[in-house]
């Protein structure tokens, strides 16, 4: 399963949690992130995106920033996540349009082997469905699109079947990570975010996105008893992990 994650990133802990949530299911060969992009018009949104990305062992790829907005300032949250980061992404140029970023991760999938999960506005989305022949490209390759937050609406016209995760879908779940949790990584942007707002709420909606869309033949709507626990077990071994370094392959 290819995964496109799509987020206002860095407004909220559960976004940063979401999307190490993901990374650890990708180490383990369940899903592979096929892009990343904010719908924050923001360089450090792109920034956090790439330093996450390079962290968990990512390739080289480019990271979709939405502009034409006014510019969004950075959050307290996110400046704390990359206080003394060295960061590649510095302005607009090194960023992609993210609707095309997707569209050609979409392309490059089987079809209905595509999850695609946005945690915050779906203006990403919206512009995607206006490319020219995209939407056909959505509907062959999407397989389920989740939109995940505190009360998400769906996006107009699109293609594919909508799962809505709420805030409210995910009370069930406690999973609450500590900075210390981040030992291998001394300067691991969560464990920064977490010192800075560790008591912030955490509406776990993205996380359980996360899990409906890599093991869904293990979590379903509405959480059954027993899967609350299950999924919290689940997140306190994956965010945490260290990742293993990636094995390329060889060509003689």
């Amino acid at each position: 399963m290819g995964v496109l994650f799509d987020a206002a990133f860095g407004d909220t802990l559960d976004d940063l949690l979401s999307l190490c949530l993901l990374y650890g299911l990708d180490n383990k060969n369940e899903c592979r992130v096929a892009s990343l992009s904010t719908s924050k018009d923001c360089v450090g949104s792109a920034g956090l995106l790439d330093l996450i990305h390079k962290i968990y062992g990512g390739r080289p790829a480019p990271i979709g920033m939405e502009t034409g907005k006014v510019r969004a300032d950075e959050s307290s949250l996110l400046k704390a996540a990359l206080e003394g980061q060295t960061v590649v992404v510095k302005s607009v140029i090194d960023t992609a349009e993210p609707h095309n970023l997707m569209r050609n991760a979409l392309t490059a999938q089987y079809d209905g082997t595509a999850a695609l999960i946005c945690t915050g506005p779906t203006d990403n989305l919206a512009a995607l469905l206006k490319l020219p022949g995209a939407k056909p490209v959505v509907a062959a390759k999407v397989k389920m699109l989740y939109l995940a937050g505190e009360d998400p609406k769906p996006v107009a016209d699109w293609p594919t079947p909508v799962t809505i995760v709420s805030a409210a879908m995910a009370r069930e779940l406690t999973y609450t990570p500590k900075a210390g949790d981040f030992v291998w990584n001394e300067k691991h942007p969560l464990a920064q975010a977490l010192a800075l707002a560790g008591d912030a709420r955490v509406n776990r909606a993205g996380m359980l996105a996360v899990l409906l869309a890599v093991r869904g033949k293990e979590f379903q709507l509405p959480l059954a008893t027993g899967q609350a626990a299950a999924a919290d077990k689940l997140c306190a071994e994956l965010v945490v992990a260290k990742p293993i370094p990636r094995q390329r392959p060889r060509f003689f």
